[in-house]
C-alpha cells in the first residue's frame, strides 16, 4: 500500500499536504483507526519530509490538524450514536464492565485523552469513548489539542531523527 502512495504522491507533489491531513485523520477516527496503523502516516510524513515535498513546519501543523480532526469526529461521535450502541444486546451482557470503565473515563477523562494520544492501539477508540462519558465538548476540546500538540511535536522530533538517518 505505501508503494502506491510514494508513487501517488511523486506524481502529485502538490497533493502532499492533502495526504497527511487525511492519513491523520483515518489514523484518528474510529472507524477507521482501528484499522489503519499509525505507522503509516509516520512513514508517509518521513518520505514527504526526505523528498522535500514539504518542510517539516509544514508537516507537523498539518498531521495536528488532522488528528485534531479525527479526535472530535469520533468524540462527538460518539456522544451521538454512543447511547444508542450501549443498549445493544451485545453491551447490555457487559453492562458491568462497560460501568466500570465509565466510571474510569468520567474519573480522568482530560489525562486519558493525553494518555490515549501517545499510545497508537488505543487511539481511535478513547476519543470515541470518552464522547460515551459524560465529559463535557470544551473539557475534551483543549485537552485533546494540548495533546495533539504534544504528539505533533514528537512526530516532528521522530521524523526529523528517523528521516535524516533513512535519507
Amino acid at each position: 500500500m505505501f508503494e502506491k502512495i510514494e508513487l501517488y504522491l511523486n506524481t502529485n507533489a502538490e497533493y502532499a499536504w492533502m495526504v497527511i491531513l487525511f492519513f491523520a485523520f483515518i489514523e484518528s477516527f474510529v472507524l477507521s483507526g482501528i484499522v489503519t496503523s499509525s505507522a503509516i502516516l509516520f512513514s508517509i510524513c518521513i518520505f514527504i519530509y526526505n523528498t522535500e515535498l514539504l518542510s517539516i513546519y509544514y508537516i507537523v501543523p498539518l498531521a495536528v490538524l488532522g488528528a485534531h480532526l479525527g479526535d472530535m469526529t469520533s468524540f462527538l461521535f460518539g456522544k451521538t450514536i454512543g447511547p444508542q450502541i450501549l443498549t445493544t444486546k451485545v453491551m447490555v451482557k457487559r453492562q458491568k464492565t462497560i460501568t466500570r470503565a465509565q466510571k474510569f473515563l468520567d474519573k480522568t477523562g482530560s489525562f486519558t485523552v493525553l494518555l490515549g494520544r501517545f499510545i497508537p492501539a488505543v487511539r481511535p477508540i478513547v476519543p470515541f469513548l470518552l464522547g460515551i462519558s459524560d465529559l463535557k465538548v470544551v473539557r475534551f476540546y483543549i485537552a485533546d489539542l494540548i495533546a495533539c500538540l504534544l504528539w505533533g511535536l514528537a512526530l516532528g522530533f521522530l521524523v526529523t531523527g528517523v528521516g535524516s538517518f533513512f535519507g
